[in-house]
Order: C-alpha cells, then structure tokens, then sequence
C-alpha cells in the first residue's frame, strides 16, 4: 500500500478484522437455560455446559449457539475448532443469527471446517438479513475488499450503514473512511467526521485515530492541533502502531507542540516495533539529518532498506538518495545492518547493537 506523506493517511487502512459476535439471540424459557447462564455469568462454565448440553441435544438452538461458544472460547471443556463449528452449524441451520455469524466466521478463517470464502459469504449473508451485526460489519469488509465477492463499494457502505445504525463502532469507523474517500458513497466530511467520534467516543482505535487525523487536518471539523493529539494518545495508549507514528510526525514538526526529535524519534520507535514501515522511513531521515540523534548515513542507510523490505516506498528513494554519498564499505555495513535487522523480533535490537559498538 502506498504512502504519499510521512503522515500516514489511514483513510486507506481500513481495519479488517472479522470478529466473532459474542452474543446470541435472547435467551430461551427452556427449563435449564436460565440456570447455564446464570452459571457462566459466575465463570462456572463446568456448570453451565451442564445445563446447556442435554437442551442442545434435543435441538434447542440457543443452547447448540452457547455449546458451540464455550468449544470455541475453551469454556469448561478444551477449546475446540471443529466440534464449535458443528454446533454452530446445527443452530445455524435453524435459523440462528449469531450461529451463522459465527459459522461463516469459522469458514473465512478455516477454523474447524475448511476454509471457503463462498462459504462465509453465504453465512454472513444469512445472519446480516435478519440484522446481526457483526455479520453486517463482515459482509461490508467483504465488499470493500473483495472477498468471495466481486468488489463494490456501494454495497459495502450499504452494510457498513446498517451496522453503523445498530452502533457498531468499527462499521461506524470504516463507514467514515469510505465518506472520507467518496467510495461507493459521496464524499461528506463533517458526516465522516461526526461517525469517527461516535465510534471513537466507544473506544475503537481505528475510530480515535480517525477522529483525531480529522482534527489534525481540519476535514470535517475544526482543525486543532491539541485535539488530534489527545485522540492520537488514546489509539497509542492500545498500541495502535499508525497514532503513534502520527504522533511522531506531530513533534518532528512543531503541530500544536514544540518541535522535539527525541520524542519524535520514541514514537516513531514504538510504532516500528509492531512493524509499521513508515516508522522505519522516517527514522531513517532523522539518522540522514541528525536531528535528534547523532547523524549516521549507515544507520539511516539500513533503515530505508529495511522500511524497503516491508514494503514502504518513499524508502526506496531516500535509500538511493542516501547512496550516493556514501563510501562501498558504508554499503556494505548497512546492508550487514539491513540483514541483521531482517531476524524476526531483532531489528531494533540489531540497530541499537550497532549504534552502540565502539
């Protein structure tokens, strides 16, 4: 995916997660039921599976949704996959949302059945009618991308809307992004904007971060600095890799703080810890500049080739641009820096190594 600014514009990441719907339809009056929730509300699955197992067996669909979650969640019995799967089919076959949700979740990951993407496309399907919610959000990122589907956008702001009106806070998010971008639906601004807060305000990182690049460039809603950068601070505070990178180009450019590169530099660090490669880009110019840290060109050198690697490429011209003043032996160094760099979990560890040998 491609970056234009060292600010990364995640109106272009769009989360994708497919999550699970924890919850099912309301509780049935079967006699016994009652009795396993009340249980699995104290943690005494053992208790709950007891009451739920023997209603499920006779077909109770409800009971058949909590067996086939407590074999995928490891709920008093070992968790699972398949014997999940084959309870949330049996509800599923009935009729029931959260089952269906849930099953086709199971299909799109091969998580007890095969994976089949026709297959959790048919499933979302079936749940999303009758309004479960999370099949909604999944069917949207389904659209939006293509999966098991032909790609549309329109019928993706379509889901995500009815997710959104339920208050789902990531189709709320993703519902914003598409406004944002005119995909499938007009470009709206101040209704992005007002749609990021709400999923913000609920605690989604995507949404905090989305709400806060609104206040950093002033789409939507009033431009203010202080704002971006309290929303920033809370996506970072749940280790969401692109506010802290943001926050690192906020310090590095003086935005509604005083210009520090050492801060810059520690935001930028965090979020190349989880591997977001903009990071590595940009600490690669601060080595190229000397800002904040000593100058270093063989650093800087590996950084790019490294960001390069994963994948960013506004490294692979500042690599070539840094090149041209370095000596082979610094190539070489660098590139013994890039591979050490490249070990899984050790690249910041490799570059400190390097910064600090004599």
């Amino acid at each position: 995916m491609a970056y234009g600014t060292r600010e990364n514009n995640m109106h272009n990441l769009i989360k994708l997660t497919l999550a699970i719907a924890m919850l099912g339809s309301a509780a049935l009056a079967n006699a016994g039921y009652k009795e396993g929730e009340q249980a699995a509300d104290r943690g005494d699955y053992a208790t709950a599976l007891q009451e739920w197992r023997p209603l499920a067996d006779k077909g109770d669909a409800q009971a058949q949704f909590r067996m086939g979650l407590a074999y995928d969640e490891g709920q008093g019995v070992p968790a699972d996959p398949a014997a999940a799967a084959r309870w949330y089919r049996l509800a599923a076959d009935q009729g029931h949302a959260g089952a269906q949700n849930n099953l086709a979740w199971a299909y799109s990951h091969g998580k007890g059945v095969p994976q089949s993407d026709a297959e959790a496309l048919k499933w979302y399907e079936k749940a999303a009618v009758q309004g479960q919610v999370w099949a909604q959000y999944n069917l949207g990122v389904r659209y939006q991308y293509g999966r098991g589907v032909k790609q549309n956008y329109q019928e993706a702001a379509r889901w995500y809307q009815l997710s959104a009106q339920q208050g789902h806070p990531l189709a709320m998010a993703n519902l914003g992004m598409m406004l944002s971008n005119g995909d499938g639906v007009k470009k709206d601004y101040p209704l992005a904007a007002t749609l990021f807060r709400l999923s913000a305000e609920q605690g989604t990182d995507i949404g905090q971060h989305n709400l806060a690049l609104a206040y950093r460039n002033g789409r939507g809603i009033k431009q203010d600095f202080e704002q971006a950068r309290n929303w920033y601070l809370k996506a970072a505070a749940q280790g969401y890799a692109p506010s802290e990178h943001n926050l690192g180009s906020m310090y590095e450019q003086g935005l509604g703080v005083q210009k520090d590169y050492a801060t810059a530099m520690k935001w930028y660090r965090r979020a190349a810890q989880r591997g977001f490669a903009l990071s590595w880009n940009a600490m690669g110019i601060l080595y190229v500049r000397g800002a904040g840290v000593p100058e270093n060109k063989v650093a800087a050198c590996a950084l790019f080739m490294h960001a390069a690697n994963s994948g960013n490429t506004l490294s692979v011209k500042n690599l070539q641009h840094v090149q041209q003043d370095m000596k082979p032996a610094e190539i070489k160094r660098a590139q013994d820096l890039a591979a050490a760099m490249h070990r899984p979990g050790q690249a910041l560890a490799a570059l400190d190594a390097y910064l600090k040998a004599p």
